[in-house]
């Protein structure tokens, strides 16, 4: 034996006496069984039964030749595979069940277009009645283009979020509905409940999207857009989990309406310009974080919750009214302005500011519990009227002065006579002081048609 190979030999018995010293204090009687608690033997994998051939997939659906649809060239996406986003993906899930999230539709009628789980990737224009089922995409560079008075219904075969069908939209959809018109987008079932069908997904589609006098109900999420721009004018969105939402995207939209939602409009790190937008009905009217707002002319109304909800935004309002919430606009940690706009008759607080240094002015603030609530002194009211508010017109809950000067407070009121309107350090030493000399002699004019203001 050479010197070389008595070192090898050495070291392969120091190896093996050290690997059994380790195998006897692990309980392992031999060498082979130590090594078998390190080795993972693979799980068997079960062959599901073929099922046998449904020689009736092979017949094209039938097509009303009175509805007739240019599908363009329409093919099956590989191996049938849903687009249905993951968890995580930035798409949420409803904060709630949705009533139809286990509503099955009936059976397709035969004079219907029916698309099935599609991958459309030439230009397409939709016209008549068209029905889904699983989804349908529209491949980056293809647009899909809906004529007025097109119908596209969603029709849902299986129980759940993920089985919900959807139309997911990849290059760009150009809706041409017109006032007598529109376009609309609805489940299979008759009266649309929330979750019957996912929504329309705008994914990174980037090239100018155009929604015009559009109605969208019973949807998870009516219009679901991530790093995408969009128009929309005229455009409706109804009994939705949430009407739309926005991650990372520009967007206008004129004169429509969400309404009947679990949240009328959802929008992360995104920029929107609203004007003349109706929310109604929905348990939370507007949820903001990290975006840019623009709102004019907008109503928020009969919210469950909150009217208007915005963290770390940059904000200008006018115009807007905002009433009979539980609280009408929350703001932390935002800039910007609320100027012109009427809040009225909210059940709790019409106004909360939070670490904002946000400008008040010319506004209405009326018959709310709290007209206006402050943590600290960073922003300012001035040119407004408050009055007829039930517990108090301000409650300064920081330990900074709030200044709210140069108000109207009603006919007759001077700074003197503020003190049971007011709670701040006149009544809790901790608390800052509400400024509200000097005072107006009249009332400002109105913020907006129908003041309320007496």
């Amino acid at each position: 034996m050479t010197m070389n190979q008595a070192r090898r030999f050495s070291r392969i018995m120091a190896c093996c006496l050290a690997v059994t010293g380790f195998g006897l204090l692990t309980g392992c009687a031999t060498l082979t069984e130590l090594m078998g608690t390190w080795h993972v033997q693979p799980s068997p994998v079960e062959t599901p039964p073929t099922a046998p051939a449904d020689t009736s997939a092979a017949a094209p659906p039938a097509v009303a030749t009175e509805r007739p649809v240019d599908q363009g060239n329409v093919s099956p996406p590989p191996e049938q595979v849903l687009p249905v986003p993951a968890a995580g993906s930035g798409i949420d899930t409803p904060r709630r069940t949705l009533p139809g999230l286990d509503r099955l539709a009936p059976a397709a009628p035969a004079v219907a277009t029916v698309l099935r789980n599609l991958l459309i990737t030439e230009d397409t224009t939709w016209r008549g009645e068209v029905l889904i089922e699983g989804w349908v995409r529209i491949a980056p560079q293809t647009t899909l283009t809906l004529e007025s008075g097109t119908v596209v219904r969603f029709r849902r075969t299986a129980p759940g979020i993920t089985a919900a069908p959807g139309l997911l939209v990849q290059g760009r959809l150009v809706v041409r509905g017109s006032t007598d018109a529109p376009v609309r987008f609805t489940p299979a079932n008759g009266t649309p409940l929330a979750g019957e069908w996912y929504g329309i997904v705008l994914l990174a589609s980037e090239k100018k999207n155009i929604i015009e006098h559009c109605r969208v109900e019973g949807a998870v999420m009516g219009l679901d857009a991530s790093h995408s721009a969009l128009t929309m004018n005229g455009a409706s969105f109804s009994s939705c989990g949430t009407g739309v939402r926005l991650a990372e995207s520009v967007v206008t939209f004129a004169g429509g309406e969400v309404s009947g939602c679990e949240v009328g409009m959802e929008l992360d790190g995104s920029e929107i310009d609203l004007r003349d937008v109706r929310f109604n009905g929905n348990v939370d009217g507007l949820t903001v974080r990290r975006s840019s707002l623009y709102l004019a002319g907008a109503r928020v109304s009969d919210c469950k919750g909150r009217g208007i909800d915005a963290f770390d935004t940059r904000l200008k309002l006018e115009g807007a009214v905002v009433e009979r919430c539980e609280s009408g606009i929350v703001l932390t940690e935002c800039d910007g302005s609320v100027a012109h706009s009427l809040i009225a008759g909210n059940r709790r607080v019409g106004l909360i500011l939070s670490r904002s240094g946000v400008k008040i002015s010319g506004s209405e603030i009326a018959r709310n519990d709290v007209g206006l609530r402050v943590e600290d002194g960073r922003g300012i009211a001035w040119g407004n009227s408050f009055s007829g508010n039930g517990t108090y017109d301000i409650y300064n809950a920081g330990s900074e002065d709030f200044r709210a000067m140069a108000n109207w407070w009603g006919t007759g009121q001077s700074a003197q006579n503020l003190d049971s309107r007011l709670y701040d350090g006149n009544d809790d030493p901790v608390r800052g002081m509400v400024l509200v000399a000097p005072v107006l002699d009249s009332a400002p004019l109105p913020a907006v048609p129908n003041s309320v203001a007496k």
